[in-house]
């Protein structure tokens, strides 16, 4: 019985190993479909604001009490931007960029908005990303 069971599988040994390699890759191929799915549903980091410590203990004469606030999201759009006067090129930092701390306060132009600072006829620095 086990000699012609041996004699078996050796007739039909190829097609075994192709059918074992073929479950091995089908099942390989399902769990990374997984894995993929899983590391794309990942939760959004989000940035609060932090509160002053008067706002959030909400002190007044009668003690302290605690308040629940909403935390809001910071606004990632810088409020200004600046350029220098003296630049051949009219190009605009980011308050955050490396040339903007070089530039001297005689030379310095603010603008509101970086909207603002485009129809003037800037345009961005290289080195600087928003």
């Amino acid at each position: 019985m086990l000699a012609k069971l041996l004699k078996l599988v050796k007739m039909y040994q190829s097609d075994i190993v192709l059918t074992f390699v073929v479950i091995f890759i089908s099942m390989i191929s399902f769990n990374l479909g997984k894995i993929s799915i899983l590391h794309k549903q990942k939760l959004p980091i989000t940035i609060t604001e932090p509160v002053n410590s008067r706002q959030a203990t909400g002190n007044n004469e009668k003690g302290i009490q605690n308040s629940k606030l909403e935390p809001s999201t910071y606004n990632l759009t810088p409020s200004f931007v600046v350029a220098s006067k003296n630049s051949a090129n009219k190009i605009y930092h980011f308050p955050w960029c490396p040339s903007a701390s070089k530039i001297t306060e005689k030379n310095k132009i603010t603008f509101a908005t970086e909207t603002a600072a485009i129809s003037a006829g800037y345009i961005l620095a290289g080195n600087c990303n928003p």
